[in-house]
């Protein structure tokens, strides 16, 4: 009886341990498309960069966004995520403006979840398919401490003009797809998978990757 219970306990260990270690590792051109050159649009000395290409219209970021806030927060202390505003249309752009209008005012970060909320759930902003409205986002700016007229000045600005024409020669170069794109060290570009999950999985792949250099 104590021997067929063994073998009965083996046998289950026997299928059970093959089912995880046979998890396979994110592929080359399967899971993330290698890219040639590559290189962080900010590199940052012994730290794995990565970028996530969004934009404050895009309702798939919208969901996104907590999901990368999470993760983002366990990471190990060589790795960090910045934001590139991506700019694919005249829509995107006016939030791309605005981003880096407020990170140059430094209200980022009370401004970020509040602007994708602004956008999906009340409302407040122009959402995707809508005309864009430049003034109607400095006013929104102004509720956070900016002043609306110089916010709208400070969008158009000649520090803005560099760093949008900088992110989209990057994005173009990388080959951004879409939003949201995750780019590891500016090497690796993350394909979606069947959830974010299996993104954030991939990207995290790729950071020991990285660093393990």
């Amino acid at each position: 009886m104590h021997k067929i219970l063994l073998a009965s306990l083996l046998l289950s260990a026997a299928f059970a341990v093959p089912a995880h270690a046979q998890t396979p590792a994110p592929a080359a051109g399967k899971d993330y498309v290698e890219i040639p050159n590559g290189s962080p649009l900010d590199p940052v000395a012994n730290t794995v960069v990565v970028e996530e290409y969004f934009n404050y219209i895009c309702p798939a970021c919208n969901s996104f966004e907590p999901i990368l806030v999470s993760w983002a927060a366990k990471l190990p202390p060589y790795a960090k995520v910045v934001r590139v505003p991506a700019t694919f249309r005249e829509d995107f752009m006016q939030y791309a403006r605005a981003y880096y209008a407020a990170e140059g005012l430094g209200l980022v970060d009370k401004t970020h979840r509040a602007v994708y909320e602004a956008v999906h759930v009340t409302h407040k902003l122009p959402a995707e398919g809508d005309k864009p409205d430049e003034a109607r986002i400095a006013a929104f700016y102004a509720g956070f401490g900016a002043d609306k007229d110089a916010f709208l000045a400070a969008m158009h600005s000649f520090g803005v003009e560099v760093k949008i024409r900088r992110a989209t020669e990057h994005m173009q170069k990388s080959k951004v797809p879409s939003t949201p794109t995750l780019i590891v060290n500016g090497r690796y570009l993350v394909k979606g998978g069947a959830s974010y999950q299996d993104m954030l999985q991939t990207a995290s792949f790729l950071i020991e990757k990285e660093h393990a250099k």
